[in-house]
Formats: structure tokens, C-alpha cells, sequence
């Protein structure tokens, strides 16, 4: 057998984003530690799972017998199960000098502070890319020494990227921009959009992409460039751009079968990064105290948006220390009936979002309190489905799951407070909006 699992358990990029935030807010040191031939400095015995076995081919030209075979004795590059094994030696080391995971990110550790390493110390690996915080920079320097004594490495300094993103930090102002500007122009230079003239909105106002527009035998070629951009686009959306949200969502539910419309909405996007190839997320530390390492957020729906399913689309964006780390746009998964219960649904989500902050942040050292978490909605229905326990009859019929959202407004975890439909940043994911409201 040659493995069981290859699953590795690597942190969301929205744990990236919190402890940058975080790192912002604080003006933490932010340092990384790069490992050389990460997968080989692994141990196949860190496994939970029995040990796997493999075996290659001597390399081509190679004075050996014939028959023979050689046993990895250690994980290789090309191995399925290799950043798994990696993931179990760091935790298990990680354990050793008494780290703790968090409770919801198995590959994000926080260490108290003791006489060995008189500061705490948080850090994230996603496999070997590693974000290590910490407010001292001497007790940095000195646990960054003990991680390189037992892994093959080099010290980086200063994180100026992360998985690919920009990294651009101006600690005399406390910012913390994150950008994907490099890969936004090799994304336009690989389809030949470097000098097309810019847009201001990533899609038509107005436009809804339906399957009516699907052709009844798919062209090859717009399938290839249809899936090029839309795989392109997702990744930004991942990591520092979530203006691009609800297009990815639409353009993401054609990628079987893409038509001459949808590939001109997905070209449109690319016009759109043309005049935003430098936009990106920006943390710093809020003006009042009590602001600081505090979540807040709007949450919004579009009504039976989708045209061919007449579900409603869900939107929401949290914020963190000035900036957003977390943000959705998605097709609701049941059909609602009235606005008020598609926005209902969609604070509901939001809601399972913000306990995942809450724990990860209280795990992090910094625990949003007694004080519930501001989500701005604009619909007052939904705001007093949340607040007061009625069956009416227009709202007994909602899914019981759904009701959670009350439980979490009663235990003062979440308060839904009115604002304005044109301030509801949210609005911008759920339709695409013209473009003075868009911006």
C-alpha cells in the first residue's frame, strides 16, 4: 500500500490576512523562514496513519544491476502524501517548544510567553511559505535559530510575500498593503490584454449570464480561454480582491459549457484589472482603541437574482483592523420567498463566517469580548426576524437551520444594524452594479 491520506492541512487564506492585520494593527516584527528541499527534511514516522512505502527507478545512466529498485527513505518531491508528512514533522516539532494549534487551523500555532521565550509567538505554514509574528524581535530572532538548527533553511527577514502576493509594509504609517500587481500583468500579458483600453466595473451593469446563452456543442477554443480566465480570476479573488466576487461566482457557473456571451463577460474582467492592476487590501491600525483587532461587516442579497434557478445570491465582506479578510458572493442553495428571507439567509451565513473568526482570533490572543460583532444589513425585516422569536406566517416556513442567527444575536455574538442599501458594501457582490455605485 502505498499511502493512505494525502491530504496536508494548510490555513486559509483568510488566516493569512488575519494575522497580517493583525501584525498592522500592532506593528508586530513579521518575519519568514524559507526551508531548503522542504519535503525531504520530513519524516514519513510523523504520520498518523501507517508509514507508507516507495520505490523508484535508479536515475537514467546509472551504473546499476538490473532488477534493482531503490526504497525513499524520506518524502520526495512528486510524492502524493509528501506535504502531509512535512506538515506532521513541523506540528510535531512545533509541539516540542510548546506550540499549540488553533482550534480551527491546524497548520496556525500560537506559543505563551515563558522564561525560555519571554514574548508569545504566532506562526502559519501553508507547506513551507511560513508567516512568523512576534513583538519582540530579539525572542524572533531567537526561536527563528532553534527552527533552523532542526530544519535545513534560510532566514528571510522581513515577509515581503506570501503565497504569491505583494507584501508592501510602511511601519513608520502602520500599513500593510497586500497586492497580486506581478501576477495581474502576467495574467493580461498571457491573453493579450496589456494595452486594452480599461473599464471601470468588472461586468456590464445590469448583465445576468444565464443557460440560455450555452451552445448546444461547446467550441473548444472559447472553452479554453473561458476556463484560463476564470481560473486566473478565482485565485485573485482568494487572496486581496474581492471586488471581483460576484463575477467570478457567475462566470464560474459556466465553465462546462461557455457561450460567445459569457466569454465576452469574462474578457471584460480582464479590460476591469487593466485600470486596477495595482488595487489590493490595506491593513492599518484603527484610530480608536476599542477599534483595534475588532470585526465588523455588511451582509446583502439580491432576490431570486439568478435567472435560471430564481435562487438569491448571498454577499458579505468582514473586516479587520481597516481591511477586509473575509468576503463571499455565492448562489444561495435554497429557493426563498420573500426578500426579507433571502437576506435572512444570507446573515446566516455571514453568521457562520463570524463564529469561525471569533474562535480563530480568541485562539490568536485577541477575543472579540463581550461585545457582539457589527454586521450592517439594509433590510429592517431581516433585522427583526433576528431579534425577536415570531412565526409568522411569512417566515415559518425558513429552514430551522437558518434560525441560528437568532441564537447568535441572543448569546450578543452578532448585531444586525441598519444602513443605507448605497452604503451596504455588500450590495457590490450580490449584482453588478454602474459604476458610480460600484465604486
Amino acid at each position: 500500500e502505498a499511502y493512505v491520506d494525502a491530504f496536508a492541512p494548510v490555513p486559509r487564506s483568510t488566516a493569512g490576512r488575519i494575522l497580517m492585520s493583525i501584525a498592522a494593527a500592532l506593528n508586530l516584527e513579521m518575519h519568514c523562514v524559507d526551508f531548503s528541499q522542504a519535503f525531504i527534511q520530513a519524516e514519513w514516522s510523523a504520520l498518523p496513519e501507517k508509514a507508507p512505502q516507495f520505490f523508484i527507478l535508479p536515475p537514467s545512466g546509472w551504473d546499476e544491476e538490473s532488477g534493482v529498485v531503490y526504497e525513499c527513505l524520506r518524502p520526495l518531491y512528486g510524492i502524493p502524501s509528501s506535504a502531509r508528512a512535512l506538515h506532521f514533522t513541523l506540528d510535531a516539532w512545533m509541539k516540542s517548544e510548546g506550540f499549540k494549534q488553533s482550534g480551527f487551523e491546524d497548520s496556525v500555532w500560537i506559543r505563551a510567553a515563558d522564561e525560555r521565550l519571554p514574548h508569545a509567538i504566532l506562526m502559519s505554514a501553508h507547506i513551507d511559505d511560513t508567516l512568523i509574528l512576534c513583538e519582540d524581535i530579539g525572542t524572533l530572532q531567537k526561536f527563528k535559530t532553534l527552527m533552523l538548527q532542526r530544519f535545513e533553511g534560510t532566514d528571510e527577514g522581513d515577509v515581503t510575500e506570501y503565497l504569491g502576493c505583494k507584501v508592501i509594509r510602511d511601519r513608520s504609517k502602520g500599513t500593510l498593503c497586500l497586492r497580486q500587481s506581478a501576477y495581474i500583468r502576467k495574467v493580461l500579458a498571457f491573453h493579450n490584454f496589456t494595452d486594452a483600453n480599461p473599464v471601470k466595473t468588472p461586468m456590464e451593469p445590469g448583465v445576468r449570464l444565464s443557460k440560455r446563452d450555452c451552445p448546444a456543442v461547446v467550441d473548444p477554443v472559447i472553452q479554453d480561454e473561458y476556463r484560463a480566465i476564470v481560473g486566473h480570476v478565482s485565485f485573485m479573488v482568494q487572496m486581496t480582491r474581492p471586488d471581483l466576487s460576484f463575477t467570478f461566482a457567475e462566470l464560474s457557473k459556466f465553465v462546462q459549457c461557455p457561450g460567445v456571451p459569457h466569454l465576452k463577460a469574462a474578457r471584460r474582467v480582464l479590460a476591469y484589472l487593466v485600470g486596477t492592476v495595482e488595487q489590493g487590501i490595506t491593513y492599518s491600525r484603527p484610530k480608536e482603541d476599542r477599534h483595534v483587532n475588532r470585526l465588523f461587516g455588511w451582509v446583502d442579497s439580491d432576490y431570486a437574482a439568478d435567472p435560471d434557478t430564481r435562487r438569491s445570491v448571498t454577499g458579505y465582506v468582514v473586516s479587520l483592523n481597516n481591511g477586509p479578510v473575509s468576503w463571499k458572493a455565492k448562489r444561495q442553495s435554497c429557493t426563498t420567498l420573500s426578500s426579507a428571507e433571502a437576506e435572512f439567509v444570507a446573515a446566516s451565513m455571514c453568521g457562520q463566517e463570524v463564529i469561525y473568526l471569533h474562535n480563530l482570533l480568541l485562539d490568536l490572543g485577541h477575543p472579540q469580548g463581550n461585545r457582539p460583532t457589527t454586521i450592517y444589513e439594509d433590510n429592517a425585516s431581516c433585522i427583526l426576524m433576528s431579534e425577536n422569536p415570531v412565526n409568522a406566517e411569512r417566515s415559518r416556513h425558513i429552514d430551522t437551520r437558518i434560525y441560528f442567527l437568532r441564537d447568535m444575536v441572543r448569546d450578543k455574538l452578532l448585531k444586525l444594524r441598519k444602513c443605507a442599501g448605497t452604503q451596504n458594501v455588500a450590495d457590490a457582490l450580490t449584482k453588478s452594479l454602474p459604476a458610480p455605485s460600484f465604486l
